[in-house]
């Protein structure tokens, strides 16, 4: 059904759908999604000794196709399955089910915000109201350029983290750690942007004309309110050089997927094409859905009568068993739920199935 869905919705909006290899030679994937993201491939050795990789990501597999011209379309979507070493401290599993699309094109505002609402609709359409929290790759590097500062890496994980001390860490200048320490404790709109031009960062002028067109483009598809602008969100993957973005659902801890631009890693591949994309984890909106459910139908209220506490944990414990979740409670002259009596009037239990 949820596969189905994404099919629907991404046809719908005039995207077609690709298929890519399960293998891959690792070179190409290190050419476009960089460290540390490689390390989490599986590898293996092929006949020739050239290193293959088992499918980790898909967005380089296509940017590839593209450059070499297997595909000719401009709007594409996938739904293919990934494989990924996972730590034991992560949550997660190493095979996981990816719904994704990405554009090619011209680049641009428009193009973005096209991607960012096409995710949206998508889980709309699937009955969950997804945020999403927008950062900005090109004005990391504009910030450290300005200040230079040259572990970009190191930096780019201490904001991602908003930890004060690790910038501290790299970051000996004081006006740069104000502006870094502004970007790591504050979250919200365009205004964001706004300030870090007002404290002096003029080389981000572009950068707040593109948000502002951006805004355009998400507040015609009436998806304003989904929307935070927050400069700590710095995805890890090396092909990314505009936007970024973070995709979240209520009851998951993690992000349920993302996206940003990528013309940089086109480039790479030897073509000048303005590329966006996002994907999502279809395993981890599965849980979403499940918990907007449970949350929607509330437990089984089950209230006992004087001498019937027994009578109730027993019904209680065989609709726990059945996955059914219930509360017991004594009859205080309610007339919802099961109540359990002498004659076990008004037992409702419409709410069980």
């Amino acid at each position: 059904m949820i596969e189905e869905k994404f099919r629907e919705i991404f046809e719908l909006w005039g995207y077609r759908e690709v298929r890519t290899s399960t293998v891959e030679y690792f070179d190409i994937i290190k050419l476009g999604a960089g460290e540390p993201f490689v390390d989490s491939i599986f590898k293996f050795q092929d006949y020739d000794g050239k290193l293959i990789s088992i499918r980790g990501e898909i967005t380089t597999q296509i940017a590839r196709m593209m450059a070499t011209r297997l595909y000719n379309e401009n709007r594409v979507y996938y739904i293919e399955n990934c494989i990924r070493f996972v730590s034991p401290r992560d949550v997660g599993q190493r095979e996981f089910w990816q719904a994704g699309a990405e554009l090619f094109g011209r680049g641009g505002a428009e193009e973005d915000g096209e991607i960012i609402c096409l995710a949206l609709e998508c889980l709309e359409k699937l009955g969950l109201k997804a945020n999403v929290d927008i950062g900005s790759i090109s004005i990391f590097r504009k910030i450290a350029n300005y200040f230079k500062i040259e572990e970009l890496d190191a930096l780019r994980r201490a904001i991602s983290s908003k930890s004060l001390f690790a910038i501290r860490e790299i970051v000996r200048n004081e006006s740069a750690m104000e502006v870094l320490k502004y970007i790591i404790e504050n979250r919200g709109s365009i205004e964001i942007v706004k300030k870090l031009v007002d404290m002096g960062i003029a080389e981000i002028m572009e950068d707040l004309k593109y948000f502002e067109g951006l805004f355009e483009v998400i507040r015609a598809y009436g998806y304003e309110d989904r929307i935070v602008v927050d400069l700590s969100t710095l995805r890890e993957m090396k092909y990314y050089n505009g936007i970024v973005f973070e995709i979240f659902l209520e009851g998951i801890g993690i992000p349920i997927g993302g996206g940003g631009r990528y013309d940089e890693m086109m480039k790479e591949f030897g073509l000048s094409l303005g590329a966006t994309g996002f994907a999502v984890n279809i395993d981890l909106i599965m849980k979403a859905i499940k918990y907007s459910t449970m949350k929607k139908e509330g437990p089984v209220r089950i209230y006992y009568k004087e001498g019937f506490l027994e009578k109730a944990v027993r019904m209680a414990k065989e609709l726990r068993s059945k996955g059914i979740k219930c509360i017991i409670a004594p009859h205080r002259g309610e007339n919802n739920g099961i109540i359990l009596g002498e004659r076990d009037e008004g037992t409702n239990i419409s709410n069980t199935k």
